[in-house]
Formats: structure tokens, C-alpha cells, sequence
């Protein structure tokens, strides 16, 4: 019994090793079916327990995660949609609705 809660320690500690869900953006580019815009906007993007955290001044936007998969964050919003957020090695953020997937957001920081 010992044995397997220390091997249950050892892949979620190996499976979660170098995941990085904290990132600052000061740049959000945003495609809009192939159309892309950019627009410099300063904040960052933070999970904390069971939420991730969007703060950008003195303000902060709370969503509720409904699951982590890797480097993957999914919400649900208001409308029942699911919301990914992709927290890549670059430190990008990548939000995608994915009911709309032609249309996304890249949160950067360059």
C-alpha cells in the first residue's frame, strides 16, 4: 500500500514538474477569423486553487476552472461554452473559445 501511494506522489509530482501557470503580457494579439489585431495591454495570468486569475491594474477577473489537462486550463462561461487558456514554455497565453475556434487570443510578452 505503501508502495503505490508513493509511486501515485511520484507521477503527479513528475507529471506536474515545470508547468509554469503564472505569465505577464504586455501585448494581446487577437485573430479574428485570419484577421489579426494587435493591441499593447499590460496584466497577467495567475491560477490559484481552483481559479485563474486575470490581473491587469488594480483590477482582477476570477474564472472558474473546470479542468486542468497538462498546460491546458478550461473554463465554462455564462453560456456554456468552454474556454481553453494554453499556458506555453514561451510564456505566451493562448484563450480559445472552443465553440469559435477561428477565433482566439494571444496574451504576450514581448
Amino acid at each position: 500500500m505503501k508502495t503505490i501511494i508513493t509511486l501515485i506522489f511520484l507521477i503527479t509530482s513528475v507529471m506536474t514538474f515545470g508547468q509554469k501557470f503564472d505569465s505577464s503580457y504586455n501585448l494581446v494579439i487577437d485573430y479574428n477569423d485570419g484577421e489579426r489585431a494587435e493591441k499593447e495591454f499590460s496584466g497577467r495570468w495567475v491560477v490559484k486553487d481552483s481559479l485563474l486569475c486575470q490581473m491587469y491594474g488594480k483590477d482582477t477577473l476570477e474564472y472558474k476552472i473546470s479542468k486542468i489537462q497538462g498546460r491546458n486550463v478550461f473554463h465554462i462561461n455564462g453560456f456554456e461554452e468552454t474556454v481553453k487558456f494554453t499556458f506555453n514554455a514561451n510564456g505566451d497565453v493562448v484563450r480559445i473559445n472552443l465553440d469559435r475556434p477561428k477565433q482566439y487570443l494571444i496574451y504576450r510578452y514581448r
